[in-house]
């Protein structure tokens, strides 16, 4: 009894040291000629393990208090297309889903030079055909006139496949891209970028300081 009791009390103090949350559950089994049977089990989890909990924004996680706290998914029906039965997919890894933004937002350059998006607003360094990342901790403000336009937005630039079903289904989406050429995410190499046309569906490379209208989407 006594080994079991120092187990559970050794457990508790590493739980504290290493911020795990650690329950130890005592069962009584028996008393059989003055010997107490017992029998102790225990289960860890870990409040820093946001690894199970799905399609959530800004896990903040709370050790001092033991709490994980979970901002609400929440979307202005007003500024995004909220309320559709069918969604294009959302293909950054910031959610399953895409909201869109209603309204076009004012034109700019993908980028105010012609050179290598690097990371951390590329994946990868270099010319090397890859997406602006969808997070928006990242600072775009110096070189990335669009990107940052759909940041300030609340959101992100499209990538060319989420662009173009978009523009399969325009219908759902306001009907109100008109004949434009809108920036993708993807860079082609250290000069050019995708553009696809809203009219019909196909792409093109063009340079980065181009000015050409964006339509911002958003992961849910």
């Amino acid at each position: 009894m006594k080994k079991i009791i120092k187990k559970i009390a050794s457990l508790l103090i590493k739980a504290k040291k290493s911020n795990l949350f650690i329950i130890s559950v005592a069962i009584i089994s028996a008393v059989s000629g003055g010997f107490v049977a017992t029998y102790a089990e225990e289960f860890i989890d870990s409040f820093l393990d946001t690894s199970r909990v799905a399609n959530t924004w800004n896990v903040n996680v709370d050790t001092a208090n033991g709490e994980v706290k979970l901002a609400q998914r929440s979307c202005d029906n007003s500024v995004w297309f909220c309320d559709l039965t069918w969604r294009c997919p959302g293909l950054m890894g910031d959610g399953t889903g895409l909201l869109v933004k209603r309204a076009n937002e004012t034109s700019r350059q993908w980028k105010i030079s012609n050179s290598a998006c690097d990371t951390p607003q590329c994946g990868t360094d270099g010319g090397q055909a890859d997406n602006l990342v969808a997070d928006n901790t990242i600072d775009f403000s110096a070189y990335y006139p669009a990107r940052q336009a759909c940041k300030d937005a609340g959101g992100r630039l499209p990538t060319m496949a989420e662009i173009q079903c978009i523009f399969s289904y325009q219908g759902l989406f306001g009907s109100n891209f008109g004949y434009n050429m809108y920036w993708t995410s993807l860079e082609v190499d250290a000069t050019y970028a995708k553009r696809v046309y809203s009219y019909d569906n196909n792409v093109y490379n063009d340079g980065k300081t181009t000015v050409s209208p964006i339509r911002c989407v958003r992961g849910w």
